[in-house]
C-alpha cells in the first residue's frame, strides 16, 4: 500500500500538506483511541452474557478477561514505543500491524469452545494490537503537537477520548450480542476495528521536520535522563492515583450491566446504568475539548485542582450509592455524577501526567499508562471479588473508599508541588539545557533549531 501511494505520487495530495496533515493525523488518532476505549468500557456486555451462559465461571475470572487485554496493552506501551523508535518511527507500518492483531484477536476469539481460551486469543492478541495502536497514536500526535505547540493540551486531550465511545458502544455491543450471539458480535467488531484502525495507517507518518538522533544520542534521552530524586515522590503518588483510577473505572464499567442483568432485565435495558456512568465521563471529554479549542491553555497548571475537586465529588457519590442503591432513579443519577467526576482523570491523562510529575510527555505518558494497566490487572480482586463475597451494595462503598485514597494522593502531590515546584522546574531546566548540548554534539544542522538550543544553553530562551 505504501509502495503504491509513493509510486503514484499520492503523498502529494492536498491532505498531505504540512498545514493539513497534522490535523488529519490528530483526527485519526482520536478516532482510534475512542474505538479502543469504547471496547474496553463496553466489554461489560460480554461479561454479563458470559456470566449467564457459563455460570460455573466466576465473575472475577470473567472480569480478568475484560481487563487483562487492556492491561497488557497499557503495560507494554514502553516496550512498543521503544520498538517503534528503534525501527525509525515507521508509524504507518506499526499502526497497520496493530489493526491486524486486533482483527486476528476478534476472529479467533469467536471460535473458542469456552471463555477460558479468551486469555490467549483475546488477552494476548488484542493486547499486542492495542499496545501498538496506543503507542503509535501517542507518539505521532506528540511529534506534531509537542509541548510548545499552541494546541498541545487540546491535541493530547483528544487522544484521551476513549470515554466518548462508551455512550454508543455499550448499547451497540448489547444489541449485537442479543441479535447475533457473542461470537457473531466479535466477528463484526473485528472487521469494523480493522477498517477504522487500518485506515489511519495511510496517514500516520513521521514528522520529516524532526532530525534523526544517533544511536549514541538515543541512550542519553532515556527516562533516566529526566527522572531525579525530587520527582520520585510525585511519580509514586501519581502511579497510585492511576492504579486506583483504573481499578474503580473498569470495575464499575465491567460489572454495572451484570448488576441489572441479574434483576432479569434484558441485556439492552441492563446497559442503561453503564451508559449513564459512561455518559457522565464522556461529557467532561466533550466539555474539556471545547474549552481547550476556544481558550487553548485555560487549564494549564490548573489541572491538579480540577482533579482534586472531582475526585472528592466522585468519592462522595459512590458512598451515597451505598445508602440509596435500592432506589433506581437515585442510583442512576449518582452514577452519572460519579462518571462526570471521573472524566477529568481520564480525559486529561496526558497533560495531567506532565503537570503532576513535572516530566516531559514522552516520559510521563507511558508511566501513566503503566499505572492504568497495573490497575486493570488487580481490578477484579477489588471489584468482582467484593461482589462475589458480599454484594453490589458493599461494592460501591469499597469503590468510594478507593477514590478517597486517590483524593489523598492528589492532595499530597499538591502539597509537594507547593513547596518544591520551583526547585523541580529549575532541575528540569538544567536537564533540558544538558540535553540541548547533547543535541548540538550529535550534529543537528538546522539553523533555526541550533539557534534555539544555543539560546537555551545561554539562558536567554
Amino acid at each position: 500500500l505504501f509502495f503504491i501511494m509513493n509510486r503514484f505520487g499520492l503523498y502529494r495530495l492536498p491532505c498531505y500538506r504540512a498545514s493539513v496533515l497534522p490535523w488529519i493525523i490528530l483526527a485519526f488518532a482520536a478516532i482510534n483511541v475512542i474505538f479502543l476505549g469504547g471496547k474496553r468500557r463496553a466489554f461489560g456486555s460480554f461479561v454479563a452474557q458470559f456470566h449467564k451462559e457459563y455460570p460455573n465461571i466466576s465473575l472475577t475470572e470473567l472480569n480478568w478477561i475484560g481487563d487483562s487485554y487492556s492491561a497488557i496493552g497499557y503495560m507494554s506501551t514502553s516496550l512498543s514505543i521503544s520498538i517503534i523508535i528503534y525501527f525509525n518511527r515507521r508509524y504507518g507500518l506499526f499502526q497497520f500491524l496493530g489493526a491486524l492483531w486486533v482483527l486476528i484477536s476478534c476472529i479467533t476469539s469467536s471460535f473458542v469452545p469456552n471463555p477460558h481460551w479468551l486469555f490467549l486469543t483475546h488477552t494476548l492478541f488484542h493486547g499486542i494490537g492495542s499496545s501498538l495502536i496506543i503507542s503509535t497514536a501517542g507518539l505521532v500526535v506528540n511529534e506534531y503537537f509537542d509541548k510548545k505547540h499552541r494546541y498541545h493540551i487540546l491535541a493530547t486531550t483528544l487522544v484521551s477520548g476513549g470515554s466518548v465511545a462508551s455512550i454508543l458502544f455499550v448499547m451497540l455491543f448489547s444489541f449485537l450480542i442479543q441479535k447475533y450471539t457473542w461470537e457473531g458480535a466479535l466477528q463484526i467488531l473485528g472487521v469494523l476495528y480493522f477498517i477504522v484502525c487500518g485506515c489511519a495507517a495511510i496517514f500516520f507518518r513521521k514528522n520529516l521536520d524532526l532530525k534523526e538522533v544517533s544511536s549514541t544520542g538515543k541512550s542519553k534521552y532515556s527516562c533516566q535522563t529526566y527522572i531525579r530524586w525530587k520527582n520520585i515522590p510525585l511519580l509514586i503518588l501519581w502511579f497510585v492515583d492511576r492504579v486506583l483510577t483504573s481499578v474503580v473505572t473498569y470495575g464499575i464499567l465491567l460489572n454495572l450491566t451484570t448488576h441489572s442483568y441479574e434483576k432479569h432485565y434484558s441485556l439492552v435495558d441492563s446497559s442503561i446504568s453503564t451508559v449513564l456512568f459512561a455518559s457522565g465521563e464522556a461529557s467532561t471529554y466533550l466539555i474539556g475539548a471545547i474549552i481547550m479549542a476556544i481558550t487553548k491553555d485555560l487549564f494549564k497548571e490548573r489541572l491538579r485542582y480540577v482533579l482534586l475537586v472531582t475526585s472528592f465529588t466522585m468519592c462522595a457519590s459512590l458512598i451515597l450509592i451505598y445508602f440509596f442503591e435500592a432506589n433506581k432513579t437515585v442510583l442512576r443519577s449518582l452514577l452519572f455524577v460519579a462518571g462526570f467526576s471521573l472524566g477529568p482523570s481520564i480525559t486529561f491523562l496526558f497533560p495531567a501526567g506532565e503537570e503532576l510529575t513535572r516530566l516531559p510527555g514522552h516520559v510521563a505518558y507511558p508511566f501513566s499508562l503503566g499505572g492504568m494497566g497495573f490497575g486493570m490487572m488487580i481490578s477484579p480482586l477489588l471489584t468482582a471479588k467484593i461482589i462475589e463475597l458480599y454484594n453490589f451494595q458493599m461494592f460501591f462503598l469499597v469503590q468510594g473508599g478507593l477514590i478517597g485514597i486517590k483524593f489523598v494522593c492528589l492532595l499530597l502531590i499538591l502539597i509537594i508541588l507547593f513547596f518544591w515546584q520551583n526547585k523541580i522546574d529549575l532541575l528540569n531546566r538544567s536537564i533540558s539545557i544538558s540535553n540541548s548540548k547533547n543535541y548540538l554534539e550529535n550534529g543537528l544542522t538546522d539553523d533555526e533549531t541550533v539557534s534555539i538550543l544555543k539560546r537555551s544553553i545561554n539562558g536567554s530562551y
